[in-house]
């Protein structure tokens, strides 16, 4: 495909998100080693010694991740932040249920609960909104007749998604449920002053 060739092309791909490369240091290669092989790390992330089940590395937005399953939860750690690491001479059993996880989440956000927000697009943004998924885990609920659309998404933590709401202000509102609109009230007002 002329599109993937080096050199001048009719295409022009501009999204950072795709730039980075993966990190050049032995820490990203074990970690590599590790999840081929199936083998336990322990590592310090955010100043606490952590063991950990590693599954995938993970590039999203940019920055590099380590999806791994910490006391049998699935979490993810920014690469950049992982310090004394030691691949372990314990393996483990991959959980398919995790791997699946994984692959079929839109983000690095992995939870168990879930929290379903409802969202008000103002008409004149709802073209945004209808031409790509903006919100994590998007769904249109209703367009209504004078053009504002109300969207269902689903996250894992708020601050998945009130960076997106804050950045769309003032065309998109939370709805439900009202204590996440009235955080993101809360954060606003305790910027402004």
């Amino acid at each position: 495909m002329d599109l993937l060739k080096p050199g001048p092309t009719s295409f022009l791909v501009r999204d950072g998100h795709f730039a980075a490369k993966r990190p050049e240091n032995g820490d990203f290669r074990e970690l590599g080693r590790a999840i081929g092989q199936h083998r336990r790390c322990q590592l310090t992330y955010t100043g606490k010694q952590r063991s950990v089940e590693p599954y995938r590395l993970v590039h999203n937005k940019g920055i590099w991740y380590l999806a791994a399953t910490e006391a049998g939860r699935l979490k993810s750690f920014a690469f950049a932040r992982i310090e004394a690491l030691r691949v372990l001479d314990q393996s483990f059993i991959p959980d398919s249920t995790v791997q699946t996880r994984i692959e079929s989440d839109d983000d690095i956000w992995f939870g168990e609960d879930h929290l379903k927000v409802t969202v008000q697009v103002a008409a004149s943004n709802a073209y945004y909104f209808q031409r790509r998924n903006v919100l994590p885990h998007q769904q249109l609920i209703e367009q209504l007749a004078d053009g504002r659309l109300l969207l269902q998404c689903r996250v894992n933590h708020p601050n998945q998604l009130l960076p997106i709401v804050r950045y769309w202000i003032p065309h998109v509102r939370i709805l439900e449920p009202a204590w996440l609109q009235q955080q993101l009230h809360d954060e606003l007002t305790d910027y402004l002053h």
